[in-house]
């Protein structure tokens, strides 16, 4: 990769780039969890990938997946190993990416619970997160840009593994939210496939 010490990848999501940040609209894009640090790359030349923008962030342990807001000026992590090497709570770091080259923390989101948080996806404004041992947690994200008070909101949850919500390697490792059914697919270690709707009560659904 030119321009930039080289970094592991753990995963990444790549999006024709169609975002707030008006130099990069219609290049190829990947936002990309790489261990220590949240790293952009313009991968339009296959042959000659360019870093964009990069950033660590404050408790980092292990930069492992993140997705982008629908509107492409958020960027939505976790983090793998905090909630043991830090103990702190199950952790969201929203990213604002609206500066490509110039990615900062925007704010973190803490759940109650201490479960190890994993894969999460958006679809339709909600955030659909694989939690392990907490299951699957689905947050409204229409007021991740609120300029006064920019946050996550809880919205509904399914618990794969009730037994407990430690920060173990168990429960949900990831799922997938996009059937246009509606169907939520629910992938569990040892459990097996769930799928799931979303029910009349959760959020603010009527």
């Amino acid at each position: 990769e030119e321009n930039s010490p080289a970094a592991y990848v753990h995963d990444t999501q790549c999006v024709l780039y169609d975002g707030p940040d008006e130099r990069y609209t219609g290049r190829e894009l990947c936002f990309n969890a790489s261990e220590d640090k949240i790293v952009i790359v313009d991968v339009t030349d296959k042959t000659s990938p360019v870093t964009v923008g990069l950033t660590d962030y404050e408790n980092v342990s292990y930069a492992h997946q993140g997705w982008l807001t629908e509107d492409q000026a958020y960027f939505l992590a976790n983090d793998e190993l905090d909630e043991t090497t830090h103990e702190t709570n199950t952790r969201t770091i929203v990213f604002d990416v609206t500066d490509l080259e110039n990615p900062t923390v925007h704010f973190e989101h803490f759940h109650d619970t201490r479960s190890i948080d994993h894969n999460n996806y958006v679809h339709n404004g909600l955030v659909y997160q694989s939690n392990y041992t907490s299951g699957l947690r689905v947050l409204d994200a229409a007021s991740v840009g609120d300029p006064d008070n920019p946050r996550l909101e809880p919205f509904g949850f399914f618990d794969t593994y009730p037994w407990h919500s430690d920060p173990t390697f168990d429960g949900t490792w990831s799922n997938y939210p996009y059937f246009e059914s509606g169907t939520i697919a629910v992938s569990g270690i040892d459990e097996g496939l769930f799928l799931l709707s979303l029910s009349d009560g959760a959020g603010g659904l009527p």
